[in-house]
């Protein structure tokens, strides 16, 4: 438990992102036990154990699923009747395999925080400092390791820091100015040689039109932006998650996902090459085809 708790503050620490499994209930004869860990690396790797046999491909499949989407969902094998309310964070399989006993085993991505640079050290700044923090933005120094910029020196070095911006590869560009000091700035950017494709990424006037004008309304509303945009088809971080490889099989005696990459259990028959979950589907099928 405690090797898996330090990796998992070790990928945290890089922002890698990775699925944490962690077997929340677990029915006899099954060997696993209720609270066993395991790390999903976005390279299908399985650190830590949360059971063998059918367990492990349905792991891997649903944990692709869920760092795709960034979003938990609890699997549950042979663990009794079906909930007739299940949503799609509630997967339901049978164990298909010899294995006995039934799992639950809840799967929560864990992605990054949002990288957030506010440059210029006004009212707006520090109120939109303050919300991005308190909802698990992380204030960075520098545009270029953000995923959103915002400039909201207004007035004291509006140009270095809207050409730092612009210049950055960060998916959120904003500037806090009125439309008319906006255009003055952008204009006065272009001849100073910055492309046009990157002062077409800024946004100026940051943020959603709430009607806020105080401060902290501003940040709020330059907030509302980022987030909307994050969540949005074209999302905040610059690089997507590592994805778990979708190189699948069906197993056909048991129809079980199986990771072709990673089964040590397969079968050529007539030039086709069959994957198994377990030496026993492995072994019916070709006794059914000799």
């Amino acid at each position: 438990m405690t090797d898996i708790l330090e990796r998992v503050a070790e990928l945290r620490d890089r922002r890698t992102p990775f699925v944490l499994a962690t077997v929340v209930a677990s029915y006899p004869p099954q060997s696993v036990r209720a609270g066993a860990k395991a790390v999903v690396l976005g390279d299908g790797t399985i650190e830590g154990w949360i059971g063998g046999g059918c367990i492990r491909p349905v792991v891997l499949d649903e944990a692709r699923e869920a760092l795709a989407a960034g979003e938990p969902r609890l699997v549950r094998m042979n663990a009794g009747a079906a909930r007739a309310d299940a949503s799609r964070a509630v997967k339901d399989y049978p164990m298909t395999c010899q294995g006995e006993g039934g799992v639950e085993i809840y799967l929560e991505p864990m992605l990054p925080a949002p990288r957030l640079c506010v440059l210029g050290g006004t009212p707006v700044a520090r109120a939109l400092s303050d919300l991005a923090g308190a909802i698990g933005y992380v204030s960075v120094a520098s545009p270029n390791e953000a995923d959103a910029v915002v400039v909201a020196t207004m007035g004291v070095g509006d140009e270095d820091a809207l050409t730092a911006a612009a210049s950055s590869g960060a998916p959120y560009v904003g500037l806090v100015a009125s439309r008319k000091k906006a255009r003055f700035l952008v204009d006065y950017l272009r001849a100073s040689g910055v492309p046009d494709e990157r002062l077409e990424r800024v946004k100026a006037p940051a943020g959603l039109d709430l009607g806020g004008m105080s401060p902290g309304e501003i940040a709020l509303s330059i907030l509302a932006e980022i987030v909307q945009r994050r969540h949005s088809a074209s999302a905040l971080a610059p690089t997507p998650p590592a994805r778990i490889p979708a190189s699948t099989a069906v197993d056909p005696i048991c129809g079980m996902t199986v990771d072709r990459a990673t089964t040590a259990h397969t079968l050529e028959i007539g030039g086709e090459t069959y994957y198994f979950c377990c030496p026993h589907c492995k072994a019916s099928f070709a006794k059914a085809n000799r």
